[in-house]
């Protein structure tokens, strides 16, 4: 067995999925599975049309003579029908009770790069798409003012080299925000509207409200 290869199950043969299928090389092999990407990893296929048409003893067949062999074990299953609810419900109540995974594609090209993409990728954990985490001040401080449109990480470089820390970029009032290289007054608007500003519609109702009181209390006074 060649670990670059996607083993497909000889049944396979005139399945229109293999069409599709130019990334990744597979060979015929007389198996339970489908199609095999480890020696652990397994899919089965199954189109509605075709469930629609034996019922559910066969997928159920399907699954029993897999036994437990498998440690990952996906239900590739093709959409083609459009009254499909309830089969799916079934066919997703069935993967949970079966420790399968349901995948669905829409067409036979998107359930080709399911399979490259499973094949590809068999034996990676999920470190690769686990977000990295900051480890420095400055990333960290990058990172948080990311999360303000249109600030990028030069931005951030710029307000802590002139503020000196995050705490002195939050506290920064809107005229000393402008003074910073480089920062527009768009920028300074949403970097001050995100520290100042409350993040509910009530809160900022009340703040509206306390203000107009505040500025008819001044005007009385005047």
């Amino acid at each position: 067995m060649y670990t670059h290869v996607l083993y497909v199950s000889t049944r396979q043969r005139g399945n229109k999925v293999l069409e599709y299928i130019r990334n990744v090389p597979f060979d015929y092999a007389t198996m339970v599975p489908d199609y095999l990407m480890a020696y652990d990893k397994c899919a089965l296929f199954l189109s509605l049309k075709y469930h629609r048409l034996k019922g559910p003893d066969y997928i159920q067949t399907r699954i029993q003579e897999l036994r437990n062999n498998f440690k990952v074990r996906v239900l590739l299953v093709l959409v083609d029908i459009s009254d499909n609810e309830a089969i799916l419900s079934y066919l997703n109540h069935l993967a949970v009770l079966q420790d399968f995974s349901l995948l669905l594609a829409f067409s036979e090209e998107e359930a080709a790069r399911y399979l490259e993409t499973l094949k590809v990728f068999e034996g990676r954990d999920a470190t690769i798409i686990q977000r990295k985490e900051k480890d420095t001040y400055p990333e960290q401080v990058a990172d948080a003012l990311a999360a303000v449109r249109s600030v990028n990480k030069t931005d951030a470089e710029q307000l802590l080299s002139q503020f000196g820390s995050f705490r002195g970029i939050v506290s920064a009032r809107m005229d000393e925000l402008t003074l910073c290289p480089g920062i527009g007054d768009k920028k300074v608007r949403r970097l001050y509207d995100a520290f100042h500003k409350p993040f509910s519609s009530l809160a900022s109702k009340k703040r509206k409200e306390q203000e107009a009181v505040r500025k008819a209390g001044k005007d009385n006074a005047l």
